[in-house]
C-alpha cells in the first residue's frame, strides 16, 4: 500500500469518495491476527510445554514439538478452534507415552492459559478503527472463527466498544471452520451484499479466498510480523488481492482521489 502524506481530515474525505464511488457499504473484518495478536500467544504456551515434555526424558524436545504440531492440526481439521481440542491432544499424548499424572496435568494447564491471556492489538490496529469508526459511508463489522466466550474477553480486554457494538460481532462455529458458506452467512447477519464488502483477514484459506468465491473485490490481506499456521498459507487472487501491514494501511486508498484533482 502506497501512502501518502496529508492531513487525517483529508484522508477521511478521500477514503470516503473511494468507498462511494466502488459502493463499498460494508468493512468486514477478521479478528484474531487481522486485528489482534493470538498466534504469539499459542505459540508461547506451545513452547512450553515442549519444554515440560522434553524433561522427562522420553524424546528430545524438538520431537515432542513435531508430535505435538502434527496432531493439533490433525486436530484443527476435525475440531475446529474449539478449545476443548488442547485436552483431547493430551488425552492423545497420554494415551501414547508414559506420562505422569502431573506432567499430563501440568501441560493441561500450559494450555488452558491461553484462553486466559489479553491479546495486544497488532500495532496500527487502534489507528485504523479510530479512522475507520469516523467514515460516513461505511459501517464496520467482524466476523470471527472463536466461541462466544472466549470473544468476549478479547472484546473486554480490548476495550472494542470504542469502535464496535457487541452486535457488530458475528460468531462463526468454533466447532467448524470458516469457509465461502460462513462468510456468506456472515454478509446475511450484516445485512450486505459480497459485492458492497471490503475484507481484511490474515488468513488466504479462511478468509480471504473464501470472500473471493463469493465475489467481493477488494480485500486486504494482513501480513503480520510473525508466520501464521502453515495450515493456512495459499495462493490468493493477486487481482482482488492487497497486502497490507495492518488496518491502518486503509487510509491510504484515497491517494488516487486526492491525487486526480
Amino acid at each position: 500500500m502506497e501512502k501518502f502524506n496529508v492531513s487525517s481530515v483529508e484522508q477521511q474525505l478521500s477514503f470516503n469518495v473511494w468507498c462511494r464511488e466502488r459502493n463499498v457499504q460494508k468493512i468486514l473484518f477478521d479478528g484474531d491476527d487481522t486485528l489482534w495478536k493470538t498466534v504469539p500467544i499459542f505459540r508461547s504456551q506451545m513452547e512450553k510445554c515442549y519444554d515440560l515434555l522434553a524433561k522427562t526424558d522420553i524424546m528430545p524436545r524438538e520431537d515432542w514439538k513435531n508430535k505435538i504440531t502434527e496432531i493439533n492440526n490433525a486436530l484443527f481439521e476435525e475440531h475446529g478452534v474449539n478449545p476443548n481440542r488442547w485436552d483431547i491432544l493430551v488425552g492423545e499424548l497420554a494415551h501414547s507415552y508414559p506420562l505422569t499424572p502431573k506432567i499430563l496435568s501440568e501441560a493441561k494447564n500450559i494450555f488452558s492459559t491461553i484462553y486466559q491471556t489479553p491479546p495486544q492489538f497488532i500495532e496500527g490496529t487502534e489507528a485504523g478503527l479510530n479512522f475507520l469508526k469516523n467514515i460516513d459511508t461505511v459501517e464496520l463489522g467482524v466476523i470471527t472463527h472463536a466461541g462466544r466466550e472466549w470473544t468476549w474477553k478479547k472484546y473486554q480486554w480490548l476495550k472494542l466498544d470504542r469502535f464496535l457494538n457487541w452486535d457488530d460481532i458475528f460468531l462463526v462455529d468454533e466447532n467448524g471452520h470458516k469457509t465461502k458458506e460462513s462468510w456468506q452467512k456472515g454478509m446475511e447477519y450484516h445485512r450486505v451484499n459480497p459485492e458492497n464488502c471490503l475484507v481484511v483477514g490474515d488468513s488466504p484459506r479462511a478468509d480471504i479466498n473464501p470472500v473471493c468465491e463469493l465475489g467481493v473485490e477488494h480485500c486486504f490481506l494482513v501480513q503480520n510480523r510473525y508466520e501464521i499456521w502453515s495450515l493456512h498459507q495459499q495462493a490468493v487472487d493477486e487481482n482482488k488481492t492487497m497486502s497490507i501491514e495492518s488496518i491502518n494501511d486503509l487510509r491510504y486508498l484515497g491517494k488516487e482521489i486526492v491525487y486526480r484533482r
